[in-house]
C-alpha cells in the first residue's frame, strides 16, 4: 500500500509534486523539457574551461589532474570526446 500524504517526508512531497507536474505535460513541453537537461553538459564543458583558466595559480590543481577529470568525464558519458 502506498505512503498515505501526511506520512511523506518534505522531500518525497517534493519529489511526488515534481514527478506529477512532469507526467501532465504535453508532447511539447515534454520536449522543451528534454532539451533543456540536454544541455546541461555544456555546464561541464564550461567547468573544465575554466579549470584550464585556473591551473598553475596555486590552487594545487594540474595540467594532469584536470586531463584525468576530462577523461573520467568523456569514459563514463557526462561529456563527449569531442568537447574536450
Amino acid at each position: 500500500m502506498a505512503k498515505k500524504n501526511y506520512r511523506k517526508t518534505p522531500l518525497e512531497k517534493q519529489q511526488h509534486e515534481k514527478a506529477v507536474k512532469i507526467r501532465k505535460m504535453t508532447d511539447e513541453q515534454l520536449c522543451d523539457f528534454i532539451d533543456e537537461i540536454s544541455a546541461q553538459p555544456n555546464t561541464l564543458y564550461e567547468f573544465f574551461e575554466k579549470l584550464d583558466e585556473l591551473k598553475g595559480t596555486g590552487n594545487g590543481i594540474s595540467t594532469g589532474t584536470i586531463y584525468k577529470l576530462r577523461k573520467i568525464a568523456v569514459e563514463q558519458g557526462f561529456l563527449s570526446s569531442v568537447e574536450s
